[in-house]
């Protein structure tokens, strides 16, 4: 699961610390966990980076204000690249960017009700872009953001692209008024920031051609943008809520329901709305932005999609009708036959820039190759795994793993012992190799227990969604005596579920003693642990 923000401690204060590292330049200043950073020298912290920046000096003063209440300046000589030894309980110390977008396909609108505040704000923040590589679309930032990216030299930065052409942008945003994400990224550049960009590809849609001229748009930006991620379109149940049709317009009109709505600090007019183009279009001139104008839409005459339902000029028409057969079609899943046709596109050009550059720059995700039955590429397909958190090259990567884990493994252990190997269903196949070197193992029995996501639904099919409540029965009704779960389906710190359970809990109601797994090392040193057991 992805970092989620604690809302209630981002006040503009400052950093707030949640630990003290032993013998280190705070500890000695007698700084405790509650106290807060403020200040370093003029600069008001805003995040960890303002922190990191601006203690980068021999000499600084650091006003910190206690738990209690009472502020202290603290005036240290240090070496510039020495830490002051804390830990901060958020990255962000002011206000948390959200998202001004009406993406088709975000997941937070997938989402049912009832879960903690935090999983339901959509962030859009470049600086989490740049601390924990979050993909960010560039589309609230101001002047003055772009002047902090420039003076910290904020790189790399990681780019949601969807599409290069803005019209299609515009579509794969539910906005029209993007910026050019192509003169954004030459922006960047100019900055000697390097970008890695991602495309969330959706069939019939921002595939095919589309995809074609993205591809290309973006690799032509060589060697600023440093990668391209392709990754299909995941959906859950919950995507529509009844509403129809189920479309790429229905979906963006989710974000404008109310409680969507009030997730979000940045407001964004409603598609619908009639009449306000020449309002838009001077706010716009007045900003100095560029307008996507209705002009730039998608041709229905050259385009892969059905011809629209009305014409794409017609000014009294909100901007999703006068879209229209672009925003009409289907948003569902890919199925094997459409995966394989992506996954030929993608490889023709990463074997083209393969040659050109020396490395494979555009890169699909193992979701597309699992979908079209193919096994994954050998380790250097993937350079440096530059889009790894993006699920590419994490089949490979694990497999690779496995195979050196797998040559420390015992030859029995002392004990008899089941155990289940819980997963999504999307690697199910790939853990079943797994299982059967683990059954060799005198005394080990394992078997592959791929859990069907009830509660998402069946097309979520990665382990990191798998939430307590479908795991659980699955556990009782397997009849092992012991489980080890993919630590992908926790928080970072590996204590709760998206469904707020933690691995005691889950053990306690499965009725089972349960461990978790990240890679196959830790695999691997679970059964050894087994073996050594008296």
């Amino acid at each position: 699961m992805e970092y989620q923000p604690n809302v209630k401690h981002i006040t503009g204060e400052g950093g707030l610390i949640s630990a003290v590292r032993p013998d280190s330049i705070a500890a000695e200043l007698g700084l405790q966990p509650g106290d807060m950073i403020v200040s370093v020298g003029s600069q008001r912290l805003r995040d960890v980076i303002d922190y990191r920046f601006t203690i980068a000096d021999e000499r600084i003063e650091v006003l910190v204000r206690s738990a209690a209440g009472v502020e202290s300046i603290y005036e240290i000589e240090k070496d510039p690249d020495e830490d002051l030894g804390v830990d901060f309980d958020e990255p962000l110390f002011d206000r948390l960017r959200t998202c001004n977008n009406k993406c088709p396909f975000c997941f937070l609108t997938q989402m049912p009700k009832g879960f903690r505040k935090t999983l339901y704000l959509k962030d859009d923040d470049y600086r989490l872009s740049f601390i924990y590589n979050n993909f960010v679309t560039f589309t609230n930032l101001t002047e003055d953001d772009w002047r902090r990216i420039e003076e910290q030299h904020l790189s790399p930065m990681n780019i949601s692209v969807h599409a290069t052409d803005p019209a299609w942008r515009a579509v794969m945003l539910g906005k029209r008024d993007v910026p050019d994400v192509r003169d954004q990224i030459r922006r960047l550049g100019s900055m000697g920031i390097a970008v890695h960009t991602q495309i969330v590809a959706c069939p019939g849609v921002n595939d095919g051609d589309v995809l074609r001229q993205s591809i290309e748009d973006m690799a032509a930006l060589y060697p600023i943008v440093q990668s391209i991620a392709v990754v299909p379109v995941g959906l859950t149940k919950y995507r529509f809520e009844g509403k129809a049709p189920k479309s790429i317009r229905a979906a963006i009109e989710v974000h404008e329901t109310p409680e969507w709505i009030d997730t979000n600090w940045e407001r964004q007019p409603l598609w619908e709305e009639a009449g306000g183009r020449k309002q838009e279009e001077e706010k716009r001139s007045a900003s100095g932005q560029p307008m996507i104008l209705l002009s730039n839409a998608p041709d229905p005459a050259s385009s892969h999609l059905p011809p629209a339902s009305a014409p794409l000029h017609d000014p009294a028409l909100g901007f999703c009708s006068r879209l229209g057969a672009a925003t009409d079609v289907p948003l569902r899943c890919y199925t094997g036959a459409e995966a394989t046709e992506v996954l030929d596109l993608i490889l023709g050009y990463s074997q083209r820039y393969q040659r050109e550059h020396g490395l494979t720059l555009v890169y699909p995700s193992d979701e597309f190759y699992i979908l079209a039955g193919r096994e994954t590429p050998a380790a250097d397909f993937y350079d440096d795994m530059p889009q790894y958190s993006n699920g590419i090259g994490m089949v490979r990567d694990f497999l690779d793993g496995w195979a050196k884990a797998k040559r420390r493994l015992p030859a029995r252990i002392p004990h008899p012992a089941s155990v289940a190997l819980v997963c999504g269903t999307l690697v199910g196949p790939m853990m079943e190799q797994v299982a059967a070197r683990l059954n060799t193992i005198e005394g080990l029995s394992v078997q592959v227990l791929p859990v069907v996501n009830q509660f998402f639904g069946e097309t979520v099919t990665v382990s990191g969604l798998l939430t307590a409540q479908d795991v659980i029965p699955a556990l009782r009704a397997s009849g092992c005596t012991r489980a080890i779960l993919p630590r992908v389906m926790f928080d970072y710190q590996g204590a709760r579920t998206i469904d707020e359970q933690s691995p005691q809990q889950i053990a306690e109601a499965a009725g089972v003693p349960v461990a978790l797994a990240g890679d196959p090392a830790e695999l691997a040193r679970y059964v050894r642990a087994l073996a050594q057991a008296r």
